[in-house]
């Protein structure tokens, strides 16, 4: 075992020690108990922006009251640009807000991968409130997690969307491919860049494992992945899966049939100007 690693996992016990989860809030910290929902005190759990009322019906971002359309401002924008989307659907927990975002920054970088287990259940949560659990079975052929470049994995200990997606995926009975997707390349972060420079920024960082592509022909997809703002990831991902390939005799081969993502926090709708 690697030293990273090996002090990380040290550090991981030691914090079990001090924080046993389910004896502080997730988000704020404040103490609390297992019987809270989702590792949440009653305070964070009224004060998170869950997505109850209308969302956009691509990408499931919650409508703005001065939004009457079915598509926020930014799937419009898209749409009336002639450049769609590349993925076929999106869903969404909650808005980006303070509540979401403390969660967030635990899981990631407060080495709190016991919260990506709690994630999963809320996604799974927030797709039976759309599905039956029979339904939701058979929707996808696969759960794949959105991938993270090799040397952020090291440092960090693990990619928070793989825990996520197969916490979902176990919960939901469906298969959860962790390794189909590479992250080619470190990419900057994506807070501050334009919807433009986000897509320069991520254009071509992705690619299917040779010896995965067959698992992705024909196949109905779901991206896990914990933020959805602009759509920049998910679409560089959803053309890469549904793009077809030649094999090594010349055959062509197609690619995904389906991409939908699945996202515990998104942003607000907004109007791009």
């Amino acid at each position: 075992m690697k030293g990273t690693t090996w002090i990380k996992k040290i550090g991981g016990a030691a914090l079990d020690l001090i924080y046993p989860p389910g004896l502080y809030c997730i988000s704020c910290g404040k103490i609390t108990d297992s019987s809270r929902t989702y590792g949440l005190c009653n305070e964070c759990m009224a004060a998170a922006g869950w997505i109850t009322g209308r969302r956009c019906d691509k990408c499931g971002k919650p409508l703005s009251d001065n939004d009457p359309g079915p598509l926020c401002f930014g799937c419009g924008e898209c749409e009336a640009s002639g450049r769609p989307h590349a993925f076929d659907k999106g869903y969404a927990c909650t808005v980006y807000d303070s509540v979401a975002q403390s969660v967030i920054f635990a899981f990631k970088y407060g080495s709190r991968s016991d919260i990506g287990d709690i994630l999963g259940e809320i996604l799974y949560d927030r797709m039976l409130s759309e599905f039956d659990a029979d339904e939701l079975s058979g929707m996808y052929d696969l759960v794949i997690p959105v991938p993270i470049y090799l040397e952020k994995k090291k440092k960090r200990g693990y990619n928070h969307a793989t825990i996520m997606a197969e916490s979902f995926a176990s919960r939901a009975g469906m298969k959860c491919e962790t390794e189909a997707l590479i992250r080619t390349r470190a990419t900057k972060p994506m807070k501050g860049l334009g919807p433009e420079e986000r897509k320069a920024n991520i254009s071509g960082a992705f690619e299917i494992r040779e010896r995965k592509r067959s698992l992705i022909q024909d196949k109905s997809i779901l991206l896990v992945d914990d933020i959805y703002t602009t759509g920049a990831t998910i679409d560089e991902i959803a053309g890469t899966l549904k793009e077809s390939w030649t094999d090594s005799e010349g055959r062509t081969h197609s690619g995904a049939s389906v991409v939908d993502f699945l996202a515990y926090a998104t942003s607000a709708d907004y109007m791009i100007v």
